[in-house]
């Protein structure tokens, strides 16, 4: 039986990111890619008005795949706030508590009210910046076509506009299930932010700290994928 990896996206982005991980992910585990409304595979779909709806569409996705199943849920950056968030949205639905719960690029949650709300728009932007540098901030085959440019800043307005107006609630319960925390060295997240990371932990909360700035998810996932292989033990049937 092998465990179900879900994975969340980063705002402006779609599931397609995670489609390189497909070969290096170990045979014990299998890679589910969320995707969001209005984006990849969603393309035609309109985006989710608000925090909560987006919760619940990720959440009927991970029940109706995972159900009777094991499963992790890994996060970058807005991903990580949301798959926080699942994990608590579907113990309250009583579904049952992942297996390991891998989050990227993100503050502890009570540091996350206090970061300016121009902080994600300020990565998004340096992202496109280095990946596209001939294009300004998108890729250049997008931006010779309108339809497809307008649609890529949709997203990104509709991500950010979510994004900016969510607001931690301390939770009654820690995390029972394992979890692992990945943070850039470079990255504009201070280590006590990323420690602190810890204090919402009831169980093994592992800090690792890989090269690269906040998009190390793309500069070192082959390191990112190693540490998933051996956090997500093999299933053996009896």
């Amino acid at each position: 039986m092998k465990t179900i990896l879900f994975c969340i996206p980063y705002a402006g982005d779609s599931a397609t990111i995670y489609m390189q991980w497909k070969q290096l992910l170990g045979n014990h585990i299998e890679l589910y890619p969320l995707e969001l409304a209005g984006r990849g595979a969603r393309y035609d779909e309109p985006f989710d008005s608000n925090f909560t709806s987006m919760m619940n569409d990720l959440a009927a996705q991970i029940k109706q795949y995972a159900k009777n199943k094991q499963y992790a849920i890994f996060g970058h950056s807005m991903g990580a706030v949301l798959a926080y968030e699942l994990y608590y949205l579907l113990s309250e639905e009583g579904f049952p508590q992942p297996r390991h719960l891998f989050l990227s690029g993100r503050p502890a949650p009570a540091a996350q009210n206090n970061r300016k709300k121009s902080f994600l728009s300020r990565l998004v932007s340096e992202k496109f910046g280095e990946l596209f540098p001939q294009s300004g901030d998108m890729p250049v085959e997008i931006a010779k076509h309108p339809e497809l440019a307008k649609k890529f800043r949709q997203v990104l307005k509709s991500d950010l506009r979510i994004m900016n107006t969510y607001h931690f609630i301390p939770k009654q319960e820690k995390l029972k299930c394992p979890v692992t925390i990945f943070s850039g060295k470079q990255d504009d997240i201070s280590e006590e932010n990323i420690l602190a990371w810890r204090d919402q932990s009831n169980n093994d909360c592992k800090i690792v700290w890989v090269k690269g700035d906040h998009f190390f998810l793309h500069t070192r996932k082959e390191e990112l994928v190693s540490v998933i292989n051996q956090s997500i033990p093999e299933i053996i049937s009896s």
